[in-house]
């Protein structure tokens, strides 16, 4: 995985795929994750900067987003108290 560290993007597009950075500041941006590769940040600052979803990673939000609105909110809410550190709720996340 590449490493960019110490850097400042302004009104830039950021692909985030096979990228770590290490505090950099991005300001305006949008970050670009598809879900080819893995990525990652660690002290960075975000200003004023959104995220989209594209290939892969833009399919996962699609069925997360077909699961809520389908009938499976409970499953879709227990991933997102995972992602948030909560843990699951047991045995909310299985069909």
């Amino acid at each position: 995985m590449q490493t960019i560290e110490n850097q400042t993007f302004t009104g830039k597009r950021i692909p985030l795929d096979g990228t770590q950075f290490v505090n950099c500041t991005f300001e305006k941006c949008v970050l670009v994750f598809r879900g080819e590769d893995g990525t990652a940040m660690q002290g960075c600052q975000i200003h004023e900067t959104g995220f989209v979803f594209e290939g892969s990673a833009a399919k996962t939000i699609e069925l997360l987003a077909a699961m809520h609105q389908g009938g499976f909110q409970e499953m879709v809410e227990a991933t997102i108290a995972t992602i948030r550190g909560e843990g699951a709720q047991e045995g909310a996340a299985q069909a």
